[in-house]
């Protein structure tokens, strides 16, 4: 039977505008196709919304798919660093469609147990924001890069107020900011302010600050060192960077590493690795490699990044650099090798003692994500009270050396193994 179309005309005609209306919701915009997560896209980099879900047409392959917005991908900057800049006093990360960033998309369950308890721990150490115990003076030097010191000031503040509550009496910081066009002020005034064996080889890489490549060959982030003179009775954070540094550049680390040492420094009331009777490496020094730089590390990190993904990330690619830097050149099979490690970064006087930042982290993370951080104050606290390093670990965890490095060996092996 034929069929007679004349006699269906609006239905045809309906059906006709229910299909076009129906496409045309379904179209994404920029010309795109019907949106459906990892279907296919026409334009790259386009964007759009599904059911509440950000997508983002990305080319994989030869082919352009719909994928879900993850603002845990980051940029790098200039010098291969992952790029932050600060809003309203709240830092921001660049991620890889060039957009900024202030919120991280991974659920803590993402994360190893012993990494959230540990990053927890150490953000939600009490906190006085009103500096009760702490004030600060500013030595910055008109060549220092305004953004940059602002950023300095903000992170060395919020170390501060976490190093208020565990003070009985007022401590006073010295916060000193410095270029390579500083030499006047640091030949003039420095060394009257801090004693020179603190700082020369610092000021000595201000050499390489004069042209923003040689700068960069310097890692672009700057650097500085942080302490507490008992007897001239103020902290202090020295920090240095080029003239021609930005935001671009600077590492969130580094502040609040230094600062980590003023806290190591006031807490173990004044106690100079560098004026010990046994040096680190030695099993009778009280302070050791991996405790002095693995231990500010893992504080600046919690300290310096405001996202337990981007805490992660920072932790991660320290480490990984440093594992593709000397491919080869260390065995880490098991856990035996992992303890003998971290005995080997228990001095940093050898071909491997970088790795008593970038590993050393990762011992000190499990340290407080096990021990919480309040234990690793009392590590502090105990280091002038007791003889050497195994009778503090004793004094403080009930656990000696041994007994703590076996404990720890498996977090940083598989650690080692993730990232290799």
């Amino acid at each position: 039977m034929r069929l007679k179309l004349h006699s269906y005309p609006l239905r045809v005609i309906s059906v006709g505008l229910v299909l076009v209306i129906s496409y045309s919701l379904l179209a994404a915009p920029n010309g795109n196709a019907a949106v459906k997560l990892n279907g296919a896209c026409n334009k790259v980099n386009s964007s759009t919304t599904l059911k509440g879900i950000k997508l983002i047409c990305t080319k994989v392959g030869s082919k352009s798919t719909w994928k879900k917005v993850e603002v845990s991908s980051y940029a790098l900057g200039p010098t291969g660093r992952l790029v932050y800049k600060y809003v309203g006093g709240k830092q921001q990360r660049l991620d890889t469609r060039n957009k900024w960033q202030s919120t991280d998309s991974r659920a803590t369950s993402n994360f190893d147990a012993i990494r959230a308890a540990a990053y927890k721990s150490m953000i939600e150490m009490k906190s006085d924001p009103k500096l009760t115990n702490v004030t600060f003076t500013y030595l910055i030097q008109p060549n220092y890069p305004k953004e940059v010191a602002e950023a300095v000031k903000e992170q060395s503040l919020q170390v501060a107020a976490r190093l208020s509550p565990l003070l009985d009496k007022t401590l006073e910081i010295k916060l000193i900011l410095v270029t390579e066009k500083d030499k006047e002020f640091i030949g003039k005034d420095l060394n009257e302010l801090i004693p020179g064996n603190d700082w020369l080889r610092q000021i000595e890489q201000l050499n390489d600050y004069g042209t923003i490549e040689r700068f960069y060959s310097r890692s672009g982030t700057g650097g500085g060192t942080g302490f507490y003179l008992r007897d001239k009775g103020f902290g202090y954070y020295l920090g240095h960077t080029s003239s021609l540094a930005t935001l671009e550049t600077y590492w969130p680390q580094v502040a609040p590493h230094e600062m980590s040492h003023v806290v190591q420094s006031v807490l173990s009331e004044g106690t100079d690795p560098s004026r010990e009777q046994f040096g680190e490496g030695d099993p009778r020094a009280r302070w050791q490699g991996h405790l002095i730089e693995g231990s500010a590390n893992t504080l600046g990190m919690a300290w310096g990044f405001e996202q337990l993904g981007w805490y992660s990330d920072e932790m991660d690619f320290l480490l990984k650099r440093d594992i593709q830097a000397f491919q080869g050149k260390i065995t880490m099979k098991n856990e035996a090798d992992a303890v003998k490690f971290i005995q080997t970064i228990e001095s940093r006087n050898n071909e491997f003692g970088g790795f008593a930042y970038s590993a050393g982290q990762f011992v000190w993370e499990f340290y407080v994500g096990k021990y919480g951080a309040p234990k690793l104050i009392e590590l502090f606290r105990n280091l002038p009270k007791t003889e050497n390093f195994n009778e503090n670990l004793k004094k403080t965890i009930g656990k000696d050396r041994d007994a703590f490095y076996k404990e720890a060996a498996p977090y940083l092996l598989a650690t080692w193994k993730r990232l290799s």
